[in-house]
């Protein structure tokens, strides 16, 4: 069996408008995931300390950090004020 790139597997399994979706989805998922660990790591703080500044246990915050996108926009821009950052929101088109 010959190997197969990364780019061909990718255009292989996108083939459908939602496995694109789906694909786009995870993706945002995750850099939503990287932006709030970036926060906290900037800040230097620990999930505990960050958790005792949002009035909330520990495992909100994991939770939070899991899912980001299930949060609301309140939550996480008192996640990120927290951290002593601001959320600002752009559009593209």
């Amino acid at each position: 069996m010959k190997p197969i790139t990364l780019e061909q597997l990718k255009n292989e399994m996108l083939n459908t408008p939602e496995s694109i979706q789906a694909y786009e989805e995870a993706d945002k998922e995750l850099a939503a995931i990287q932006l709030l660990h970036e926060m906290r790591e900037h800040a230097g703080i620990s999930k505990t300390t960050l958790a005792k500044r949002l009035g909330i246990k520990p495992s909100a915050i994991n939770r939070l950090e899991k899912n980001p996108l299930g949060a609301s926009m309140n939550t996480l821009e008192r996640y990120a004020n927290a951290c002593g950052a601001t959320i600002n929101i752009s559009v593209q088109y």
